[in-house]
């Protein structure tokens, strides 16, 4: 295995620090009712869990490999967006809102991981991290999905498994608005460095 070289350590950390925003505001999300209780449409809901286990992998993998490169590890959340999670957390009201705040959150996470794959030094951890990157892209097509069914008015669309004949054309689409991923949300590199 190639040892991460201390110039990964910044955008190690600041992986990090988006990884630990993510999952704090995923937290909050899925201790409302609407989030993670039993008013929350079911794929919601999942979405939540599943997303937690998944970023819980992430800040090891991130940590593991912060500590390789001889970094310290980052336990608190990104300096950008936190701000932006502590303003819009009080305005969720529904499930609607807590997917477009995780929405929000999921875009520059995967954003920053694409774009963190070219500059990582070593194979192992570009590796890792192109796997973390690519579950962030998948919930973020997830995301997608369930906000524009959500926008509908029609709860009952986000259902598992969703009735196929009731479901609007663009919903097999939506998920996917990009031919090439974006990375121009991407956070700088030393963005959540120590």
């Amino acid at each position: 295995m190639t040892a991460p070289a201390p110039a990964d350590v910044p955008i190690l950390q600041t992986a990090s620090s988006l990884v630990v925003l993510t999952t704090t505001t995923y937290r909050s999300l899925q201790a409302l009712p609407f989030g993670g209780g039993a008013n929350a449409p079911g794929p919601v809901r999942d979405l939540i869990a599943a997303a937690l286990e998944e970023l819980g992998r992430a800040r090891t993998d991130l940590a593991d490999a912060t500590r390789a490169a001889g970094g310290r590890v980052q336990n608190g959340s990104n300096p950008r967006y936190a701000p932006v999670v502590a303003q819009a957390l009080p305005t969720v009201r529904g499930p609607g809102d807590v997917v477009g705040l995780a929405l929000t959150l999921e875009d520059v996470l995967a954003q920053t991981l694409v774009r963190d794959v070219v500059d990582l030094t070593s194979p192992d951890v570009r590796r890792t991290v192109a796997g973390h990157a690519a579950a962030a892209a998948r919930r973020k097509a997830l995301l997608l999905t369930l906000g524009a069914l959500l926008s509908t008015g029609r709860s009952d669309l986000v259902a598992a498994p969703p009735d196929l004949g009731a479901l609007p054309p663009s919903a097999g689409t939506v998920g996917f608005p990009d031919v090439l991923f974006p990375t121009e949300k991407a956070s700088p590199s030393a963005e959540g460095a120590l």
